[in-house]
């Protein structure tokens, strides 16, 4: 069954921030997207990806993957996201025409989570999808 992404369309890119080993892309309207997992930045070809942050592949500094995605994307508008029902791959299509790949890359480990306010969906290990809707009204508060 197809998963209705429709709330990510229209939505720009604000930040991308790596922490540990962990990557976090937050989008404008509080939607965030965060994994362990390779990733990549693709155009005409490939731009830049997750094993690229920090190599200096002999240039005068460090890739800064989290930089280039930015400067690449810029203000572009999301205008397709799509998983992959067999293997939980997503991609995020910009109207710029690059494209953000998050790639399952374990059968056994989360790829990626994606949170948006009432709404998270985990690709599983294998590619599997955890889906939570209304959030808000299954929470509890702790003492």
């Amino acid at each position: 069954m197809p998963i209705d992404l429709s709330w990510l369309i229209g939505r720009t890119l604000k930040s991308v921030e790596k922490k540990d080993h962990s990557w976090f892309f937050l989008f404008d309207d509080g939607t965030n997207l965060a994994t362990e997992s390779f990733w990549r930045l693709v155009g005409d070809r490939v731009i830049v990806t997750a094993e690229d942050h920090n190599q200096k592949f002999g240039l005068p500094a460090p890739v800064d993957a989290a930089s280039v995605i930015l400067e690449k994307i810029g203000r572009s508008l999301l205008e397709s996201p799509i998983i992959d029902a067999r293997t939980g791959d997503f991609s995020l299509s910009f109207d710029n025409g690059h494209t953000l790949q998050f790639v399952t890359n374990s059968a056994g480990y989360e790829g990626w989570r994606l949170g948006h306010p009432g709404k998270l969906i985990i690709c599983l290990g294998g590619g599997e999808l955890a889906i939570f809707n209304d959030l808000e009204q299954n929470t509890q508060t702790l003492p």
